[in-house]
Formats: structure tokens, C-alpha cells, sequence
């Protein structure tokens, strides 16, 4: 989470998206983690209109490849995953 003084400024509706951001960072590292794969700069953010936001950053090409093979593994398992085009 931010700083106190930035934090101080927020209103409930923001930290309440701050707080999911954060969640949902926890979340989705944690289930990367159960496939092996780390993102070291995923992180939650400052909510933008109270909702919470999700920083994915930046990997190298072999953490993207592993995460790019995971989900495609998903997909094939279970096809109601998949985007509909």
C-alpha cells in the first residue's frame, strides 16, 4: 500500500479499490506461483475512479513463455475459459 500521506488523501470508495488491486495482485501471484511462475513486479496500484488496478510490469521472455503455455494449457482443459471471437 502507499505512504500515509498519500494514503490520508483517499477517499473510502479509493481505498476500498486500492485494497482490491492489492487482492487481486495477491491472488494472481499466488496462483502463478502454483505453475512456477514469478512476476516480480506484480503489484496493486492506486485505484483510477475507485477501481482497483493491477500493475503486471515486466518479465523476461522465459517467465512470459511459461505463462503463455499455462494458459494455453487452461484453455485446452477447459474450453469454457476460452475467449469467445
Amino acid at each position: 500500500m502507499g505512504t500515509t500521506k498519500e494514503l490520508a488523501g483517499l477517499t473510502q470508495w479509493e481505498l476500498d479499490g486500492l485494497r482490491a488491486g492489492e487482492a487481486a495482485a495477491g491472488g494472481l501471484r499466488e496462483a502463478l506461483a502454483r505453475v512456477g511462475v514469478t512476476v516480480p513486479s506484480l503489484a496493486g496500484g492506486f485505484p483510477v475512479q475507485g477501481n482497483g488496478r493491477v500493475h503486471l510490469g515486466i518479465c523476461n521472455a522465459g517467465v512470459a513463455t511459461k505463462l503463455a503455455e499455462v494458459l494455453n494449457a487452461a484453455a485446452d482443459a477447459l474450453p469454457e475459459l476460452r475467449a469467445r471471437t
